[in-house]
């Protein structure tokens, strides 16, 4: 496949995402057509996900200063 068509490709399904987390209200606007408004929950998923990161990064920080001691 052409890597200009897989450039096009990318961008046309990052600004479908982008799309679908557009509030139409921020347009002045209340269609479908100017986003379906995602961000809410989007952010939700951020917010929920933030604590069990946080705790992943602490074990691999720990897992890798006690894996590079010396005895």
């Amino acid at each position: 496949m052409n890597n200009v068509l897989k450039i096009l490709i990318g961008v046309v399904i990052f600004l479908v995402g982008v799309w679908t987390m557009v509030n139409p209200a921020w347009f002045g606007q209340n269609g479908w057509v100017y986003g379906l408004n995602w961000w809410i929950c989007t952010w939700g998923i951020i917010k929920g996900a933030l604590g069990p990161v946080l705790i992943l990064i602490g074990i691999t920080v720990v897992w890798m200063s006690k894996s590079h001691t010396t005895y």
